[in-house]
């Protein structure tokens, strides 16, 4: 009877070890759904992300196209304001002309304006229009003074106006003494 009696214990055992074993069958599955759906959330959240990065860098692209593109428009005209200054420097042809292009453009205006005046100052003389000649030549003088005229200072004008002005000044003074 002992015999019959241990088949009958084992056999609750078995039932009980089968109940154990489905509950973590199920048990698994559920956490392997689980993990799966975190997996796949995980994934989504990822692929959003990838996706506006992606965008942020088409956008960073699109900048730094832009702004290479701005810097080799800025290039060319840079390289054009050079040939050009290059020309104005060769035009001017003086050593101020190297390091300073405004001064020897504002120079290069003030000498026009000179030879101007020291013409309008021989024409009044030829006419012996000699008030006008004097109101003309006291003008250019206060404008630019006797000395730089007369090349004697820093700034003064190139050789051709100091020897015209001297002339000039050689003809005031001659009929300034005819006139007394």
């Amino acid at each position: 009877m002992d015999e019959k009696k241990k088949p009958e214990q084992g056999k609750p055992e078995k039932k009980l070890s089968r109940t154990t074993l489905t509950f973590y069958i199920v048990g698994l599955f559920s956490v392997a759904i689980a993990l799966i759906l975190i997996s796949y959330v995980a994934q989504a959240r990822a692929d959003r992300q990838l996706d506006t990065l992606t965008n942020q860098l088409n956008e960073q692209q699109t900048v730094a196209q832009g702004a290479t593109q701005k810097m080799e428009d800025l290039e060319t005209q840079y390289d054009a304001q050079s040939a050009a200054l290059d020309k104005v420097r060769k035009v001017l042809d003086t050593e101020l002309a190297e390091t300073d292009v405004v001064s020897a453009t504002e120079q290069r205006m003030e000498e026009r304006e000179v030879y101007a005046l020291l013409a309008r100052i021989n024409a009044q003389l030829l006419a012996e229009n000699r008030e006008d000649a004097k109101k003309a030549y006291d003008e250019l003088v206060q404008k630019y003074g006797e000395d730089r005229l007369l090349g004697n200072t820093e700034d003064s004008f190139d050789a051709d106006i100091n020897k015209l002005f001297e002339a000039v000044q050689q003809q005031m003074d001659s009929q300034n003494s005819d006139a007394e």
